[in-house]
């Protein structure tokens, strides 16, 4: 025997809500009634021995319809005149006078009366839809009505295998009319095919049997998982893929032939033929009309992508090109509309940073930090602190610091001791110092100055050098030359644009090969190799070189990561250069990425970050994977602009091997 059990797809794009209510409301109906429709089969049951049990003992009355069985074929029916016949013609049968059997008559009259309406009671003869007297409620009612828990159950199976994931194709709204114009079409094709029954059609079997269709047309080569059971001799069992195409249409021939059969077990196999087929057809227009291509697809990708604000995207983008006036104006219309919104306010604050001016933008940064602590992105919150003490040499408001230090108490007490620390050290803090100071000490914090030796310093808001923090930058750790420093500096460019080629290197790139006796000359070039890198990996960088074929870059043998900007036209691009560790008389190599070369995004598995910060993100992964030093070492506050050079060899000059 096979059940299925999956598919080889296991994920969809958004939850199948649709499907999920379906197989809801299925099961929440039966158990409404599921509980009361035995007491009614079983008094319908005794109502019915009565009236057999009677006619038995009065063979000579007519045979009750209400006691044949539903759906008796012909040939049956014969078989039961005959011997109804041989009951009445047995020895001893008498037939009283005409007086006594319009008595009895009215007697068993009564007793197929209370069956009628035992009958009736049952919640598949008052939900179903019966053929005989099809009413227009019925054809949705009777798809949630199930006969018993295998039929329940053996309908959401096979609906869980399919439903799901068309829904996921189809979009919600197309797949619930599918859904529901397949069971109403499978009903009408039962009515059309027993129009005089009075059985009750029940069961979801029909609309599923149109989802199967369906599913044959758009997941045909899609592979259905099958749990198997088999005795001979031994008992085993397994699982097997089977390809859509080959089981569907073996399930649509077996509903043929069934149907075919006489004497049908009550199983609606023709309503499986019409589901099955309006279904089926029914994909077949859809895809000619290309509607899910055209229509459907780009909606649900529209819902699922990370889309910003277009005031947002158009003043990051003149942020990018240095336009820093006409980007806060961007940001602006976006804060008018949505005042909380943190990356707005983020915005701003880099805005500023880009002009040198990072108090103006310290209240955005602080909106920025409140809106992470209430939606409890408390890592987040934590760097963007830091930024803002290390930037802009501002701590906060008090409260935003206690906020921010019982938050992240129970995950990080390291960061939280951080933060109180510097509440502790703020003489304008008032009562939060003196709580922070008695938190610390209840942390095992004890010396600590009282705020009001602090408060005299001149810097008493800025946070000592402390474990974890980023350190006040005032200058940047290069020399950098006159084309890099000023206004007058190139805009940064993000790492995804597209740029003009780097010149091609200097003849002096080429290494100079060690002594072969004695140490390697400290001040020898490194060799510098071109390289692309392919994946990020918990152990290092997947990357390939000029010559072709992949290699693992392990980040124990990345010594030093330094950054760059090149002003090169049309557009500028970065340099990332990783500096490996020397390995015995081996000149130093230094592995070559250019922001040319890769999309950070991808590659830092940040689809949300805008270019820059995507680069930034990356250098930050290898640096904290390889335990590097960072050139410069400011480089990873977001803020801080990244150091610009005329051309490569003014960057390696005056950057990278300036002892050379």
């Amino acid at each position: 025997m096979f059940i299925p059990i999956g598919l080889e797809q296991t994920t969809v794009r958004r939850l199948p809500w649709v499907s999920i209510a379906i197989i809801a409301l299925n099961l929440a109906a039966f158990l409404l009634v599921g509980t009361s429709a035995d007491t009614v089969a079983e008094e319908a049951g005794r109502r019915a021995q009565e009236v057999v049990q009677y006619w038995t003992k009065h063979p000579y009355l007519k045979l009750p319809e209400e006691v044949l069985p539903p759906g008796m074929s012909q040939a049956e029916r014969e078989k039961l005149t005959l011997m109804v016949e041989a009951m009445r013609s047995a020895p001893g049968q008498s037939v009283p006078d005409a007086e006594q059997r319009e008595r009895e008559e009215k007697e068993l009259e009564a007793l197929v009366t209370s069956l009628r309406e035992g009958i009736a009671e049952h919640p598949t003869k008052s939900w179903g839809l019966v053929p005989s007297d099809p009413k227009p409620l019925a054809f949705l009612s009777s798809m949630f009505m199930h006969a018993g828990w295998l039929h329940l159950l053996g309908n959401m199976l096979f609906f869980y295998v399919s439903g799901p994931f068309l829904e996921d194709a189809f979009g919600r709204p197309l797949f619930a009319g599918l859904y529901l114009a397949s069971g109403i079409v499978a009903a009408l094709v039962h009515i059309v095919s027993f129009p005089n029954s009075d059985a009750p059609l029940v069961g979801a079997s029909g609309a599923i049997a149109g989802i199967m269709g369906a599913f044959l047309v758009r997941f045909v080569r899609t592979k259905i998982r099958f749990f198997y059971f088999y005795f001979v001799g031994l008992f085993r069992t397994g699982t097997v893929d089977l390809p859509a195409w080959v089981v569907l249409p073996l399930w649509f021939l077996e509903q043929v032939f069934f149907a075919g059969l006489a004497g049908s077990s009550g199983v609606a196999y023709r309503a499986h033929i019409g589901g099955f087929v309006f279904g089926f057809l029914a994909a077949v227009a859809i895809k000619q009309l290309r509607i899910e291509e055209k229509y459907i697809a780009p909606k649900i990708e529209g819902q699922i992508s990370v889309t910003q604000h277009p005031a947002l995207e158009e003043g990051m983008d003149l942020l990018v090109r240095g336009e820093t006036a006409a980007a806060r104006k961007s940001f602006e219309k976006m804060l008018a509309e949505e005042p909380r919104n943190a990356d707005a306010h983020l915005a701003m604050w880099q805005s500023h940073c880009h002009d040198g001016n990072p108090d103006d933008g310290a209240d955005h940064l602080v909106h920025a930090i409140e809106e992470e602590i209430r939606r409890g992105d408390l890592n987040l919150a934590l760097d963007h602190w830091r930024e803002l003490t290390a930037t802009a040499h501002r701590s906060g408001p008090a409260a935003l610091r206690w906020r921010l230090a019982g938050s992240l108490a129970p995950a990080d007490s390291e960061a939280a001791a951080e933060i109180l620390r510097n509440l502790a050290s703020d003489a304008g803090a008032g009562v939060l110092a003196e709580k922070a100071l008695r938190q610390l000490a209840a942390m095992g914090e004890t010396a600590l100055a009282p705020p009001a030796a602090k408060a005299a310093a001149p810097s008493a808001q800025a946070p000592g050098p402390t474990a974890g923090t980023t350190q006040p930058v005032r200058a940047p750790a290069w020399p950098l030359p006159p084309a890099a420093a000023g206004p007058a500096a190139p805009p940064l460019v993000a790492a995804d644009e597209p740029v003009a080629a780097p010149p091609p290197p200097p003849a002096f790139w080429k290494p100079v090969e060690p002594s072969p006796a004695g140490p390697p000359d400290p001040n020898a070039r490194p060799e510098i190799e071109a390289c692309q890198v392919e994946e990020l990996q918990t152990e290092g960088l997947l990357v390939r070189g000029l010559q072709g074929g992949s290699d693992l870059l392990p980040f124990a043998d990345v010594e030093k990561v330094v950054v760059a900007g090149i002003t090169a036209r049309p557009k500028p691009f970065l340099v990332l250069d990783l500096v490996l560790a020397r390995v015995g008389g081996e000149p130093r190599r230094v592995e070559r990425l250019l922001s040319t070369e890769f999309d950070p995004r991808i590659l830092a598995g940040r689809p949300d970050l805008n270019g820059l910060a995507a680069f930034r993100e990356v250098v930050r992964v290898i640096a904290v994977g390889a335990d590097a030093q960072v050139v410069p070492q400011e480089l990873l506050v977001p803020s801080t602009p990244i150091p610009m050079f005329e051309s490569i060899e003014a960057y390696e000059r005056v950057a990278l091997f300036p002892q050379c």
